[in-house]
């Protein structure tokens, strides 16, 4: 299972990645809102954590931009708002 974290907290995000990693996962991590909706518009992900007041791009738009992309391949993806 791929993962997405969104999140521009670096201890929230070292935890995170460091604890799913462990649990078996495949987890990349970006910092801004940019860094999201790039990857998620370009990479197939399980799941997306995304923190709503990232940088660049808040979260909300990110989540936005998502749904919107109705024929790619994340567009369905569940979202866990931090």
């Amino acid at each position: 299972m791929r993962l997405l974290i969104a999140e521009d907290d670096p201890v929230l995000a070292d935890g995170l990645c460091r604890s799913l990693r462990r649990a078996g996962y495949a987890v990349d991590h970006v910092k801004t809102g940019s860094e999201a909706d790039t990857a998620v518009s370009t990479q197939p992900y399980d799941l997306l954590i995304l923190d709503l007041g990232l940088p660049k791009m808040s979260g909300h738009e990110v989540l936005k931009r998502l749904r919107a992309r109705s024929n790619g391949a994340n567009a369905k993806m569940p979202v866990l708002i931090l």
